[in-house]
């Protein structure tokens, strides 16, 4: 068996790509993917992180209620990192039946979600609020800068704010803002101080800060 091997420039040139393919096409989907794999690591420690971070859990949900959700978040005064515009990230999960009802699958990814991301806020429906209160893992209005003396979880209906009245928001109607706690972090609570102070001004554009009026 001949095995011997050519340079390129010896082929003859309407032979050179069939035989780069034959010689090298091993080389070149390694060398692709590798490339493709630096480029995502490198999207990843480079992208600039998101301003607003918003968890939605819900049943009822359409492509027309998450197009109308962005270009709200996205029109909110969320710049926390200075860059002058609100950089969004938008997560949403079924959350259809009682939390000890969901599937394992829908568990896992509500666990892994929810403890590798810090969120600006959630919405959330009835059966998802249950299962925060019920775990302890929703702020006290105090923890999030309202007014000493202020009682009970940062919680409030959509349905008393205007900015979340239109038609196509409808499916959210019946759904939540609500907050987790300060986190344990000492490097964390410097983003979540701005992240409350973010979430004060909206909420009392809206009129439904504790204490103070739109």
């Amino acid at each position: 068996m001949n095995d011997k091997r050519y340079r390129l420039r010896d082929i003859p040139k309407g032979k050179r790509l069939r035989h780069f393919l034959t010689y090298y096409k091993p080389h070149l989907f390694f060398a692709l993917a590798a490339a493709v794999l630096l480029g995502h690591a490198l999207y990843g420690l480079l992208k600039p992180k998101a301003d607003l971070q918003v968890m939605w859990l819900s049943d009822q949900y359409t492509m027309n209620c998450e197009y109308a959700l962005r270009d709200l978040l996205e029109s909110l005064d969320w710049d926390v990192n200075g860059d002058g515009k609100t950089n969004l990230m938008l997560t949403y999960i079924d959350f259809d039946r009682e939390y000890s009802q969901l599937s394992y699958d829908v568990k896992s990814e509500i666990t892994i979600l929810t403890a590798g991301q810090e969120y600006s806020f959630f919405l959330v429906n009835g059966c998802a609020l249950s299962w925060m209160r019920e775990n302890d893992i929703l702020a006290s209005w105090e923890e999030v800068g309202a007014p000493a003396g202020t009682d009970g979880c940062a919680v409030v209906p959509l349905s008393r704010m205007e900015a979340f009245s239109g038609d196509f928001l409808a499916p959210l109607r019946d759904c939540f803002l609500c907050v987790t706690p300060e986190p344990e972090e000492p490097s964390a609570r410097a983003e979540y101080r701005l992240q409350t102070e973010a979430l004060r001004r909206f909420l009392s554009a809206q009129g439904v800060w504790p204490g103070e009026s739109g």
